[in-house]
């Protein structure tokens, strides 16, 4: 048994050699075995039980020498059952190079689980097992994204135990996430991985616990654009994806899933600059491009914490929505466990959330005003729109992006410091809104159009602090799954409110005042009252108990407040 984190394997690593000679060869190592494996039909092992904590992806290792043709087009399955409950996870072998496949996967329940293997490959089929699925270990780190209605929802303790869950990505594209050829661009080289921790931090320090990266042409050789980084769309390195940047953006959801973070990623980028698998020599549906896409699924599938975007100014492709849905399709039938999948702009039941493009004017389905939202309202308006499930405004909110926008823009201070604060209060206010924040680049951009030494820059002190308050207000499930607005509940002041089911809990959002009047009328019974200002570092300023009905709340100097009226511990989460 062998970790292998340190080779960015994700997983815990079992190994066990291929029988590709006769019975009695089969047999004389079986015998040598005895402590590990015991003999089964023909190919077929028998792995050793083992113990599995929730949350945490297991893997397993078989060769296999007798494989025809590219390694990547080996078909091979592992089929996993819960043994109480019949729940079953189907996920595909992947090959990693020196005649070796691996196969993973992440319990959902408690209990013992089963598996066994199927191929058309002799070596790679019936190897049977099981798995004891203990509970978590560690409360920060929780399972899959999903959600209920328009929430977006986190899994604890197994799939059926959810809580609400703030879905705000942070992009530096600064640093880290650079799309020229930049020595901090992590996925632009394999050495790079030891900067993940440092973007992590990053992603902290400014006030997410997501962070973004975007892959492009990458999955086929690490720091690769596009098409036009290769010979052609002939070009033989087309024909498999890359290993290393796999290792590298395996390692950064991990590190960030053991920290009770998230990865999300674009994995395409644009048409127009040959970013997308149209470019790709047998095209978008072709034989490279379902190779990649069952390859990602089998890598990436059971592992938690990530979603995916397919790209950016999708509307450039011919067959836009119909193609990205498909993709979307390929993947949540290949994966086996529930992804995020959007495309930016279209509106599709093969996607699990409504991803809305922010230029207007464009034939999407989705998309906000103008470089929109253009506020609160609109806000409201595209969730109330959207109930089934969630939305993200994926057009990137990124600090004083108008300000650095090479043509005219109707109110360039829209995403200032003040614009991007409430922005994100807005989003949430507004039921759970995703949204997109960070800073793009001043340094010389490939693609532009941000010009140098524009007022885009990095985010100040202040703002940072803003976003780590708005980060620690809501976690551990203070959205509530049940939670609606009813903004009349707020007297006399710009505000919002956020009520639930039960009655009795309250979230209160008001803007530049130094005192609020609200209304608690029909709550539940007694509860206690905390006041936050938005603009500080996160302090929860206790203003006692508060009853039923109409309160006037002096809060000392005039900035944006939250309040929290209730007990939102986790144990209180079943009565809402």
């Amino acid at each position: 048994m062998s970790a292998n984190t340190a080779n960015g394997f994700v997983c815990r690593s079992y190994r066990i050699a291929g029988f590709a000679s006769s019975r009695r060869t089969c047999a004389a190592m079986i015998w040598l075995l005895t402590c590990v494996l015991t003999m089964t039909n023909g190919y077929g092992i028998e792995f050793r039980d083992r113990e599995a904590v929730m949350w945490r992806c297991e893997e397993w290792v078989l060769e296999n020498t007798s494989w025809p043709g590219n390694p990547y087009d080996v078909a091979a399955e592992v089929t996993f059952a819960h043994s109480s409950t019949g729940a079953r996870r189907k996920t595909p072998m992947f090959y990693v190079g020196e005649n070796r496949w691996k196969f993973r996967f992440t319990g959902t329940r408690n209990g013992a689980w089963t598996f066994s293997t199927s191929s058309s490959d002799p070596e790679l089929a019936g190897h049977t097992g099981s798995v004891m699925v203990r509970p978590r270990a560690n409360a920060n780190v929780k399972g899959f994204l999903t959600h209920v209605g328009n929430k977006y929802a986190i899994m604890l303790e197994d799939v059926d135990d959810l809580e609400g869950y703030v879905y705000q990505v942070f992009m530096n594209q600064q640093d880290y996430e650079q799309q020229h050829e930049h020595p901090t661009r992590i996925l632009g080289h394999p050495t790079r991985a030891k900067l993940i921790p440092t973007y992590w931090n990053n992603t902290r320090e400014n006030g997410f616990d997501i962070y973004f990266f975007a892959v492009f042409y990458s999955w086929f050789r690490m720091g690769a654009l596009g098409i036009s980084d290769f010979s052609g769309s002939a070009d033989p390195e087309l024909d498999q994806p890359d290993p290393a940047l796999f290792d590298t953006l395996e390692l950064a959801i991990k590190h960030a899933h053991e920290r009770g973070g998230r990865t999300h990623i674009w994995a395409w980028g644009d048409n127009d600059r040959k970013q997308t698998p149209n470019h790709l020599g047998d095209g978008f549906r072709g034989k490279r491009h379902r190779r990649l896409i069952h390859y990602i699924a089998a890598r990436l599938g059971p592992l938690p914490g990530w979603s995916m975007n397919f790209g950016f100014d999708t509307v450039e492709m011919p067959n836009a929505e119909a193609d990205t849905a498909w993709w979307a399709d390929e993947m949540n039938h290949t994966m086996g466990w529930p992804h995020i999948l959007t495309s930016r702009g279209w509106e599709d039941a093969s996607f699990a959330a409504n991803s809305y493009a922010g230029f207007g004017g464009n034939p999407y389905d989705l998309e906000t005003t103008d470089k929109g939202p253009a506020d609160y309202q609109e806000i409201r308006r595209h969730m109330e729109t959207h109930k089934r499930k969630p939305s993200v405004y994926e057009e990137r909110h990124t600090y004083n992006r108008w300000k650095c926008w090479p043509g005219s823009v109707s109110d360039p201070d829209r995403l200032n410091e003040t614009g991007c604060r409430r922005l994100i209060w807005w989003e949430t206010m507004a039921g759970g809104m995703g949204g997109f924040f960070g800073h793009f680049s001043e340094r010389f951009n490939r693609y532009g159009p941000f010009r140098p030494n524009g007022p885009c820059g990095y985010h100040p002190n202040s703002l940072k602090r803003a976003f780590c308050t708005h980060r620690d207000f809501w976690k551990n499930g203070r959205l509530r799954l049940g939670m609606v607005p009813e903004n009349d509940r707020v007297r006399d002041a710009e505000g919002y409110c956020l009520v639930g089911t039960d009655r009795k809990h309250f979230v209160f959002f008001v803007e530049d005042v130094d005192s609020v009047t609200v209304d608690l009328s029909g709550m539940a019974s007694s509860q206690r009252c905390v006041a936050v200002d938005a603009k500080s570092d996160y302090e929860e300023i206790d203003r006692g108990n508060l009853a039923a009905g109409v309160h006037t709340l002096d809060l000392g100097m005039t900035s944006d407040w939250i309040l929290a009226v209730g007990n939102f511990s986790t144990e209180s989460r079943s009565t809402d």
